[in-house]
């Protein structure tokens, strides 16, 4: 999937300031990119940033924004290749970039 209109579409009725931050993350996304993959690259950087700073309510948007892109990043994934999906959750979850994101927070002084 490649495509980011049906993304556009799904944002309309989010709370403004997290369909900014989703908006924003989707419009950095490269054209022709893998959407479910570059989704999850973008919340995985996000979240990075977010424990670079961790600064109060901005860092609370920016957590939501990170989740909203893993939520769609699943959905596109499960639209596109419903049998990928299994292999992205696995890769996201404890054993996978969530567990290795979870370490390098609690890594943090």
């Amino acid at each position: 999937m490649t495509s980011t209109g049906w993304l556009r579409q799904r944002l309309a009725e989010s709370p403004e300031p997290l369909r900014h931050g989703l908006e924003e993350q989707i419009g950095r996304l490269e054209p022709g990119a893998d959407i479910p993959d570059a989704l999850l690259s973008a919340a995985w950087r996000l979240l990075d940033d977010v424990r670079a700073r961790l600064d109060g309510r901005e860092a609370a948007i920016d957590l939501l924004v990170a989740d909203g892109l893993l939520t769609l990043a699943c959905e596109a994934s499960a639209r596109s290749d419903p049998l990928r999906l299994v292999e992205r959750c696995r890769d996201m979850g404890p054993g996978g970039e969530l567990g290795r994101l979870a370490q390098r927070w609690m890594g943090r002084s």
